[in-house]
């Protein structure tokens, strides 16, 4: 049993035969808008078998919200099986007049889409016919793949981070945000993002049925979030995902961009940066509306921005944000020592996975929080190198082997913890050197003999002991030179050593040299 729909505007020939009618009202507002909460509800109250449209449903012919309509239908979750069945478009030209009017007529080209004139036998003929509804198959091959509905050009970018925004709110599954939940209405209304999401669907399972979760980062340390975009849901988002790990403490520098000029903003991070001092941060690469109109990679905020934080501290670990699919500016990030870049999901870049950027945003903060103790690495140097014995010449091998432990601690060489631990003994006997003429056995400063053994070790004991009056670091002494004599003296036996180890000797560097500074 039929059970018909007529949807008009008071512009279609006298039709009793049809069982229900909804007449298309729209006096002002978003046609998508209204076409959701107005239209859409009524249809699926009706449950029709068949729907008639007339073409156009304003007073304005040329804006043929009937096709925009007959798209809604279609791509409408909410109606579930009812986007299946046969659509009927009435209108008083016919389809090629239709498609040189508007790219929308090319809906008219897909299965179970039919035209009809505007009277009533035309009409009538249609509706004693048997049609069926589409099959899902139909639905992909017949429908999605013949349709491409444009992306409001006005505001590209709106779209790109609203887009983005939804998919990753889906994935946590927040419902708690004002700015997501207004974010996901614009998303449920918006014919573009029906169109996306029907093409896109968001999968959040496994092959084996499993419920995909974001793991969250497993280190601890401390964030920093820079985006213009933070109070349209990124903020609620990224919060959320990194409260899974209460090790973990987030904040979003939350500042007022609209209008900002690239000095002020820089002046305000800087402070914010300084007074934080975050172990990673993640930042967007624009961040100015300046930045979306230049072409220059160099002239961009976040680089600028970039380049601020690394003179902050040049340890404190940068994750670029951006929406760019442009792989020249994405690669060239590289060269201002980024961590890494995420790729905000564009609408048209299919090869961006949701799931994927979530398990890339745990792998690069985890990375960064491993770095965390290069900060202090980089402080120690810069303390260490203001010191005034390295005006002489004499400290000039000293001061190469301190300048160079950053850069190898900071570097991606597999054996960058040996290399440091091996600039930091020579600084050690650089420092023997100093005190102890080791071709004769004899204190430099008092020509006496060195008593006991002239081993690194000892010697390095006796300049703390008798000329520093240093105790304290015979154990740390007795481990740096037995693993430094078994990489130089490899006897079948790994020599490892970590990032803690690391610190310990530099610290330990660092008092013996104030000392020596006094």
């Amino acid at each position: 049993m039929k059970n018909s729909l007529l949807i008009h505007h008071n512009n279609v020939a006298p039709l009793d035969f049809i069982d229900k009618k909804i007449r298309f009202n729209l006096i002002s507002g978003d046609v998508d808008r209204y076409i959701k909460d107005d239209i859409i509800p009524q249809i699926k109250k009706i449950n029709p078998t068949i729907i008639y449209i007339k073409d156009n449903l304003s007073a304005y012919y040329l804006e043929l919200f009937g096709l925009q309509l007959a798209y809604h239908i279609r791509l409408s979750r909410e109606l579930e099986e009812i986007k299946f069945v046969p659509i009927v478009i009435i209108s008083d030209v016919d389809v090629y007049v239709l498609n040189r009017l508007t790219q929308t007529a090319q809906i008219l080209f897909t299965k179970n889409i039919f035209i009809s004139q505007n009277n009533r036998e035309s009409i009538e003929d249609f509706n004693k016919l048997k049609l069926k509804n589409l099959s899902k198959n139909e639905y992909k091959n017949e429908f999605l793949h013949r349709i491409d509905i444009e992306a409001p050009q006005e505001n590209s970018h709106d779209i790109s981070n609203e887009w983005a925004i939804y998919r990753w709110a889906e994935f946590l599954k927040i419902n708690d945000s004002e700015a997501i939940n207004q974010n996901r209405e614009k998303i449920a209304s918006m014919l573009y993002f029906k169109y996306l999401l029907a093409k896109n669907p968001i999968t959040i399972k496994k092959k084996n049925g499993i419920q995909f979760v974001p793991r969250p980062p497993e280190n601890s340390g401390k964030i920093l979030y820079i985006d213009d975009e933070w109070a349209k849901g990124w903020s609620d988002i990224l919060k959320r995902y990194f409260s899974k790990n209460s090790k973990i403490e987030f904040k979003t520098f939350e500042y007022e961009f609209k209008d900002s000029n690239q000095y002020s903003l820089r002046s305000a991070i800087q402070k914010y940066c300084e007074s934080y001092n975050p172990d990673v941060v993640l930042l967007d690469l624009r961040l100015t509306q300046n930045d979306h109109r230049t072409t220059q990679i160099e002239n961009l905020t976040g680089i600028k921005v970039t380049q601020l934080i690394k003179e902050i501290n040049p340890a404190i670990q940068v994750i670029i944000l951006s929406a760019t699919s442009k792989s020249t500016i994405l690669e060239n990030l590289y060269k201002h020592g980024i961590l890494g870049y995420i790729k905000k999901e564009h609408p048209t870049d299919v090869n961006i996975s949701t799931k994927e950027n979530f398990d890339k945003l745990k792998e690069l903060v985890d990375r960064g929080f491993e770095k965390r103790y290069l900060k202090e690495v980089w402080e120690i140097q810069k303390r260490v190198l203001a010191f005034d014995i390295f005006q002489n010449d004499k400290f000039r091998q000293m001061r190469f082997e301190i300048d160079s432990i950053f850069e190898i601690l900071d570097s991606d060489m597999n054996k960058r913890y040996i290399y440091a631990m091996l600039s930091i003994h020579q600084c050690l006997e650089e420092i023997n050197n100093h005190f102890i003429d080791d071709t004769k056995g004899v204190w430099i400063d008092s020509k006496n003999a060195i008593e006991g053994k002239t081993t690194t070790k000892n010697k390095i004991l006796e300049v703390l002991h008798k000329k520093l009056s240093l105790y304290g670091f015979d154990e740390k002494i007795q481990e740096i030179t037995h693993l430094r004599n078994g990489v130089i003296h490899p006897n079948n036996r790994t020599v490892s050593i970590d990032s803690h180890q690391i610190l310990v000797w530099f610290k330990m560097l660092e008092t013996i040299i104030r000392n020596i500074n006094q």
